[in-house]
């Protein structure tokens, strides 16, 4: 006859707890505090890193308006500036970038014409125009829109009505 096997048993027998030990009773609440504070500088850390990495970048965009000899007329002053359908591109005249819902990014106005080869340009600059939109909508004054690309305006837009 074999021997009947006993199952094994993996708890203790009952009976009093155990009396803690005198390092757990005296570090317990330096553990609490040193834990406490490294966990609220630790959110204050993610929350700084999170507020750092939000922050949209900006770059200026720059161009020209190009007039050619049918679209602008010399003044007295030797200025250039748009004649016709194109008489509000001179001059002072209000250049703003879009987005694709026509919000304003960013406004300026065109510089001072400079004249060459039978053409009149209109430089502007607008600084503070944020990144990362899908399309860019240049606007002069109320007569011209042009779409543009990020890469575009931030290397230099020519518009050539």
């Amino acid at each position: 006859m074999q021997p009947v096997q006993q199952t094994p048993q993996y708890w203790l027998n009952p009976g009093p707890d155990l009396p803690p030990r005198t390092w757990q009773r005296r570090t317990r609440k330096p553990i609490i505090v040193i834990s406490s504070i490294a966990a609220t500088i630790l959110a204050v850390i993610a929350i700084g890193a999170l507020a750092l990495g939000v922050q949209e970048r900006d770059f200026t965009a720059d161009g020209s308006v190009v007039l050619t000899d049918q679209q602008y007329e010399v003044s007295a002053t030797d200025i250039c500036g748009g004649t016709g359908e194109f008489e509000d591109v001179r001059q002072g005249t209000r250049v703003r970038v879009l987005d694709e819902d026509l919000s304003i990014l960013g406004q300026s106005e065109l510089a001072a014409p400079e004249l060459s080869d039978n053409r009149c340009f209109l430089p502007f600059s607008i600084s503070g125009i944020p990144e990362g939109r899908a399309d860019y909508v240049v606007e002069i004054g109320t007569t011209l829109r042009y779409e543009a690309s990020e890469s575009r305006l931030a290397n230099g837009i020519t518009i050539e009505p």
